[in-house]
């Protein structure tokens, strides 16, 4: 192998950074299972070797969780928490009790079977966030099963550290468990930016790529590899120029990273407010490091994904935590954004031929209004312990706008009929990201407080464009001319209405779109909380004057070719160094 070629593979960049390293191959194919008859007499041993292999894998992540506790990671605390709960599900555990006991088989075929129809459940589901809940599932199912057979359930790698994991798919606890000594880099050939996997990466700080086509057959083990995460690019076997060259570039972007987190420990001073997209709790902590002046979106749908709903004082309790942890920074939390699919159990969802626009979102919401209520009042009750707002999602017409705030107006009254007290003056947004609210956005305006650009689905709806589609991948342009200009019609619809306007898509998060974004005339834009540092750097060296030429450019065009190569000169004039 040392004589062949240099080979390039592409995927998605799920955690930022450069690593150059062996390949360390993780061998995690679906393991073999054989039903074995076990005597009615034996029954009681064989739920007992059951139970044993639940604690032993309940043990392991434990000590997993308490490493990472000590090291200080959060967020994989989080998602191990996640897996651990998965242990001593009902539909887990009691599931595979009875069908030994019923069937009379050995456990490893009842846990399969168990879990067989757990996994049933996701097939259908649309949404990326939530399929890949699934491989969660799976995961803590091999744990299992592999401590039933007496096989070793974590990662060993080679001695010396600093690896290249390269796997079809590595559990969070895989990622979690081997920590940033032991490896350098992940790589997978399935997953998405959505996996836990990915989430514990950029945690760890890990660079990490998934999703590559063709990884297994390019890769040997102990072969040498560049990891590119921010490129969503790998280097198998490169050559001593290309790993000079990545080498570099790796110390050119940690030296421009530890001068933005110095420097995002000074004043804000950008023109426009830099906030954090955050999914979790412990997210919080990580956005008020890389100086978020606030939280533009809290996505709640995490909170609906286990066997019933959370009830309002267990939401109240999570919304207060993140009102309080923000101190006197404003925190827009989004009402429940998802569809009747990601819970069956809870939402009985009638089938659809297409959910990705069918009773999800508001919808869903306005369609169970007990649940909606309940959402608001805790809500409401949470919102004196800092600054609340309050957003709707994929508002597409006036009835749904109109029903929400009526639906609001009611849980205020609720709790005041009942004593509770809630803040005064709380904000209300809605969601923009479907084109019928771009066409109505100066009507919308005259009933919101302000406007919250969703730009991943609008450019899915205005282009018609499955985001998740690899072929169309090439469609889906946020620096499309029709695009462009439904973001100026909102803009300018809320000038009008004197309301505030915010971006929460991804398209806030790429350094590239920023001097567009502010040419725009935006109040603000929020994004994962690790690219802050790196946007307020961009932000404070724009001027004002300069991105408003650009975009009036920008207004006039007709074909993305035309906005790209307007972009990237603006970029090569004004800022050179994002090169690197």
């Amino acid at each position: 192998m040392s004589g062949a070629k240099p080979r390039v593979l592409r995927g998605i960049p799920a955690s930022p950074g450069i690593h150059v390293g062996a390949a360390f191959m993780v061998d995690r194919r679906r393991l073999k299972i054989r039903r074995r008859t076990v005597p009615r007499g034996r029954l009681d041993e064989e739920t007992a070797r059951f139970r044993a292999a639940l604690e032993t894998s309940v043990r392991q992540l434990e000590a997993i969780r308490a490493r990472s506790q000590q090291a200080g990671e959060r967020q994989p605390v989080a998602v191990l928490e996640a897996h651990l709960l998965m242990l001593r599900d009902e539909s887990l555990v009691q599931g595979t009790l009875d069908i030994i006991r019923r069937d009379a088989v050995n456990a490893e075929w009842a846990l399969g079977a168990t879990l067989a129809k757990v996994l049933r459940a996701f097939e259908d589901i649309q949404d990326e966030y939530f399929r890949e809940r699934r491989a969660d599932v799976e995961f803590v199912g091999e744990r299992v099963m592999r401590n039933l057979l007496g096989q070793a359930a974590d990662l060993r790698p080679p001695a010396g550290g600093h690896a290249v994991l390269v796997a079809h798919e590595l559990s969070p606890a895989d990622t979690a468990g081997l920590g940033r000594d032991a490896v350098g880099a992940l790589v997978t050939a399935a997953g998405s930016r959505t996996a836990h996997t990915a989430i514990v990466a950029r945690a760890l700080e890990l660079p990490a790529v998934v999703g590559v086509a063709g990884l297994l057959g390019a890769v040997g083990a102990g072969d040498r590899v560049i990891v590119d995460g921010y490129r969503g690019e790998i280097v198998v076997r490169p050559t001593r120029a290309m790993v000079r060259e990545a080498e570099e570039r790796a110390a050119c972007l940690r030296s421009r990273a530890l001068a933005l987190v110095d420097e995002a420990a000074g004043p804000a001073e950008t023109p426009m407010c830099l906030s954090a997209n955050i999914e979790l709790e412990e997210e919080v902590e990580a956005a008020l490091r890389y100086g978020a002046e606030g939280v533009g979106l809290f996505r709640t749908e995490f909170l609906f994904m286990g066997r019933g709903a959370p009830n309002e004082s267990q939401q109240h309790r999570l919304y207060e935590r993140i009102l309080k942890r923000l101190g006197d920074r404003p925190a827009t939390i989004r009402t429940l954004d998802m569809g009747g699919d990601k819970n069956p159990e809870l939402f009985r969802p009638a089938p659809e031929l297409n959910p990705a626009m069918g009773l999800r979102s508001i919808r869903l919401s306005l369609r169970h209004p007990g649940l909606f209520l309940a959402q608001l009042r805790a809500l409401l009750r949470a919102s004196t312990a800092g600054t609340l707002r309050i957003l709707f999602p994929l508002i597409a017409c006036p009835s749904e706008l109109e029903r929400a705030l009526e639906y609001l107006d009611q849980a205020r009254a609720q709790l005041r009929a009942r004593g509770q007290a809630m803040a005064g003056r709380i904000e209300v947004g809605m969601m923009v990201e479907v084109p019928s609210a771009v066409m109505l956005a100066d009507s919308f305006a005259r009933q919101v407080d302000f406007f919250s650009l969703g730009t991943n689905d609008l450019i899915q709806y205005a282009l018609a464009v499955d985001r998740h589609n690899e072929q169309l991948a090439y469609l889906n342009e946020p620096l499309h001319p029709a695009v462009l200009r439904m973001l100026d019609q909102v803009v300018r619809a809320a000038r009008q209405a004197g309301i505030r306007v915010a971006l929460c898509g991804e398209m806030a998060g790429e350094p590239q779109n920023l001097p567009v974004l502010l040419g725009l005339g935006l109040d603000e834009i929020s994004m994962t909380p690790a690219s802050l540092p790196l946007a307020r750097h961009v932000l404070r060296r724009l001027s004002p004057e300069a991105t408003q030429a650009l975009w009036r450019d920008l207004r006039m065009c007709t074909h993305p070719r035309e906005t790209e190569r307007l972009v990237k000169e603006f970029l090569a004039a004004h800022l050179p160094d994002l090169a690197c």
